[in-house]
């Protein structure tokens, strides 16, 4: 029993996952597949990462509810990995490269708000929960009060509100887990402005990486067709897994630290 550090009611904690477990799964069911992040030494484990001591059946169906729609959302307009069926590359046709050298793809048809809203939720979930892993995911009291309230009104939240843009894998590979986690990001050749470095939070699940703004109030000026709110049409980075941060990451952790089951 306790109080849920989402609805603010006492109730008797259920199991909640902080990225959502159907994006979060290994290949074949009952196969383990690797964890990496948090600090730690990468492991071996069956599911993904979750939290006993956050919310309370109420709080939990508010998050199962997004995370629901975000699931079969993402699927259907093939943003992860386990939306393509058997193909091993993006079928959507993406690019040609911009001059910074990203490729891209347009996604219509899509409720902008709600699956700006999911993505909050995950960074609600990642600052709010004491898992060691998510450590790194560290927002001021009121901002992750401010959080609080939009996912338990529904409520859109401002644009410039910790904003988020997208980035997807365009080829296939072994599921993963990452944690995540607090970087730069760097972005090159921009018109007029050169390289930028942005400070922002990496959440990363099924072939999609989401980042996030690390400021409650973004400059989001040129990037306002990528900012996932922005309206039902969405811009999309994409990127071969081979040539990706992703992959390069997975071999540093890999090959600097031991395995651990």
């Amino acid at each position: 029993m306790g109080i849920c550090k989402l609805t603010g009611k006492t109730g008797r904690f259920v199991r909640s996952h902080l990225l959502p477990q159907a994006l979060t799964a290994p290949d074949r069911k009952g196969v383990p597949f690797l964890h990496i992040g948090g600090g730690s030494r990468p492991t071996r484990r069956w599911t993904s990462w979750y939290d006993d001591e956050l919310v309370v059946e109420e709080g939990e169906e508010i998050l199962a509810k997004l995370d629901d729609w975000a699931i079969t959302t993402l699927r259907k307009h093939r943003l992860v990995w386990t939306g393509w069926g058997t193909a091993t590359s993006l079928p959507e046709k993406h690019g040609p490269p911009s001059k910074a050298g990203f490729e891209s793809r347009t996604v219509s048809g899509i409720d902008g708000h709600k699956l700006q809203l999911f993505f909050l939720s995950l960074l609600w979930r990642a600052a709010a929960t004491t898992r060691p892993e998510f450590a790194e995911i560290i927002l001021p009291a009121a901002d992750l009060e401010t959080l609080r309230r939009l996912l338990v009104d529904g409520a859109p939240a401002p644009l410039e509100f910790y904003p988020t843009t997208l980035l997807q894998m365009s080829t296939r590979s072994r599921a993963q887990n990452s944690s995540p986690i607090a970087m730069e990001k760097i972005v090159p050749n921009l018109p007029g402005l050169g390289h930028r470095a942005y400070p922002i939070f990496r959440f990363y699940f099924d072939g999609l990486v989401a980042h996030t703004l690390r400021q409650a109030s973004g400059n989001i000026g040129w990037l306002r067709p990528a900012v996932v709110g922005n309206g039902n049409s969405l811009v999309v980075l994409t990127v071969p897994y081979e040539h990706s941060w992703q992959l390069e990451n997975l071999n540093s952790v890999v090959h600097n630290t031991p395995f651990r089951r």
